[in-house]
Parts: structure tokens; sequence; C-alpha cells
């Protein structure tokens, strides 16, 4: 009959017919994929000494100093140690807010080494009913983004020796309901730049319109666009360099820092028009500063507040894209981000080669592309079967 470990340390049974102890590991192979491995002895100390000796030698024995620690233990020096030094400073900032309001409560106290899968999925099961602050239910994305935080947390865990396997990864999440992309029209688009022109701020009235039209004209995410600075544009050869992107990081303020992948590293081609909008845009800033003097905070950023300092995304959008909106009636619920949605989706339903809207977009693959626009993919389909019929007809 088996005799169990504790959790990760394996499980030993006698084998009567062979009248030998055998003792089953798990241990990850040199492709790093787990798999079940057993040692015999003729007593089940020997059998749990040679699995031991076995994982000595492939570096991944448990820290027997390390196996009463706690999940909450765990998470503090994880975030310091790990986390800090792997994401950026928003990322960041996304963990540890998740996993202190929907891991760390109900786990804190309880050893690494005694989590389950099933006492995850309990937890997640109950989060998806009842875990929000009055007692509704959390969004599947929201539970999503705990078990996805907490598994990678667990995993560095395995990785330091403290545990052989992740309960965290066995437990299922629930399934995400992927949301409807608010896109404007190139109407729309244009009407929302005009309004941008009549807001009541002398600063406003002239930097919103220039911002609105260069993000639905390139796409870039918010970040990109606040973070862009006059050395980033090229108005030789009509282009934008996305070098960085800015960040509000609670307790530090504006945080400028490397872009999201390696792909939004990259250059973005300008409509002539823009080129020409942007000189004169430069122009005008350039006077308003001087004007200003002292006042103005210049860090040669392209857009800013009305005192040259970087743009509050909060701020922003409550007290001018928000109204904005409102003023040209479209629904409130659309996000200055939807300028991003709006020019991919135009380009797609343009008939441009979705590889052109990956590289324009800076996106890590085509599959991230294809998968965030396929509401676009019934028009496409319907392009390709006009081909095909003026054609063949």
């Amino acid at each position: 009959m088996a005799k169990r470990r504790s959790s990760g340390e394996g499980s030993s049974y006698h084998d009567l017919k062979g009248n030998k102890w055998q003792h089953k590991i798990y241990c990850y192979d040199e492709n790093g994929i787990r798999k079940r491995k057993t040692f015999s002895g003729k007593t089940q100390a020997e059998a749990i000494e040679k699995a031991k000796a076995f994982l000595r030698m492939q570096g991944q024995l448990q820290d027997d100093s390390r196996l009463d620690m706690l999940v909450g233990e765990w998470l503090d020096e994880w975030i310091i140690n790990y986390a800090k030094h792997k994401v950026r400073p928003r990322t960041l900032e996304k963990y540890i807010s998740s996993l202190n309001c929907y891991i760390r409560p109900r786990f804190k106290a309880i050893r690494l080494r005694d989590l389950t899968s099933a006492m995850l999925q309990k937890h997640f099961n109950a989060l998806l009913e009842s875990g929000g602050q009055t007692g509704q239910g959390l969004s599947p994305s929201t539970i999503s983004a705990a078990r996805r935080y907490f598994a990678q947390c667990v995993d560095d865990a395995i990785k330091e020796g403290i545990l052989m396997n992740n309960p965290v990864r066995m437990a299922k999440g629930p399934r995400l309901q992927r949301k409807e992309i608010a896109v404007l029209s190139k109407d729309e688009v244009v009407e929302l730049i005009e309004a941008a022109r009549y807001i009541d701020h002398p600063f406003m009235s002239v930097m919103m319109p220039v911002l609105i039209e260069l993000t639905a004209h390139t796409g870039l995410r918010q970040g990109e666009v606040f973070g862009l600075k006059w050395d980033d544009v090229d108005f030789v050869n009509g282009g934008i360099y996305i070098r960085r992107s800015l960040a509000h990081v609670v307790g530090k303020g504006a945080v400028f820092q490397e872009p999201k992948t390696k792909c939004s590293r990259r250059r973005v081609l300008l409509l002539s028009g823009d080129v020409e909008r942007l000189k004169e845009y430069r122009k005008w800033q350039r006077k308003y500063a001087d004007e200003l003097g002292d006042e103005f905070d210049w860090q040669n950023l392209l857009f800013t507040s009305p005192f040259g300092k970087p743009i509050s995304p909060t701020n922003f959008s409550r007290r001018y894209f928000k109204p904005l909106l409102a003023k040209c009636r479209i629904d409130k619920s659309f996000t200055f981000h939807g300028l991003r949605h709006t020019h991919a989706t135009l380009l797609l339903q343009q008939g441009v080669n979705p590889k052109i809207v990956q590289e324009r977009l800076g996106h890590s693959s085509i599959k991230v592309t294809m998968d965030t626009y396929s509401h676009v993919l019934p028009d496409m389909q319907q392009q390709a079967v006009d081909a095909l019929n003026d054609l063949f007809q």
C-alpha cells in the first residue's frame, strides 16, 4: 500500500511481488517537460535516497530548510526578488494588486507545500460566484489574471527547489468571455478631431486635434504616443520611431520605460498630411512654451499638459477625452485605446495585409493581430470571395 508523503516529495509503496520498496517522484527532463520517475530499494529509505540523489544531480532537489514556508512569505519574497526585476513598474502594480486582493487573504497562512489543486479550484469558483466587495461575482478576466500571476509565482518556487509541482496550473481558470472591441467609423474619427478644435482651453484646443489624429493614423498605444519626443520624429522620411512608453506608477508618478515588447520598438510611417501638421504644431508649441517661460516644463515631448508635464492618463480622460466623446455622442465606454483598435480595423477593412498591420501595431506575432481583430475576418472573407469571382468569371 502506498505511503503518501508531503506534497512534492513523491509517494512510496512496498511491492510485495518483488519484495522491494518503490518511490515515485515528478521531475523535469532536459526539455522542461514534467515526467514521473520510479526508484527501487530494499527499504523505503533506500528508495527515497536514490530519488534524492537523482534530483540532486539534476539540480531539482527541494530545499528542505524552506519546506515550511507560508504562501504569504513566498509572495513577499517573490514580488521583491523575482517579479520586480522581470516586469515593468506598471505591470508590477497589477501583480501586487491582484495577488493582494484575491490570493493573499485566502492562502497567506497556508504552507506552500500544502497547496492543492482542489483547494485552489474551490477558491477560483468562489471568486467567480461572490468574490467582489459587495458579494457579486468577479469577472472571468480578473480571476484569470490572479491565477496567472500566482502560477508564475509558484513556478519560481519550483525553480528554487521549494516545490516539485505547481497546483495552480492544475486548477482551471474560468472561461473567458471575449469582449467586442469598440471602434469608430472614419466619419466619427473626423468628427472627434473637429470637435477637439473647439475645446474651451487655449492649449488643449490645439494639442488635442493633433494628438487624436496622429493616434488614429498610426495606431500607437496610449503610453507610446504620450511618450513621444521630437527626436523620435523623422520629418525627412516621414516616420516616427517608438523608443519608449510613458506610464504612471503609484508613488513615482510619470515613468518612461522600454516599449512593451521587442516588436514594439519600431518605425511607423506617417501620412504626408500628418508630417506637415506636426511641423506646424511644433512651431506653435515652441511659441507657446516661450510665452510661458519658466512656467512651461520643456521636456521635448510632443504631447503634454498645459504646463509641459507628461500627460496623466486619468486626468486626461476625465477632463478632456470623455467630455469630448459626450459632445460627439459617442458611447462613453469608448476609450483612448479604442483609437488604436480603430486604426487596425479600418486598415483590415481596406484589405491591407494583416502582416503590415501587425508591424504598425507592434504586435509580437501575427496571431495576436488576427485573434484581436477576428471581428473583421467575415468582411475579409467576403473580399476574398469577390476577388475569386472576378478572377474566374
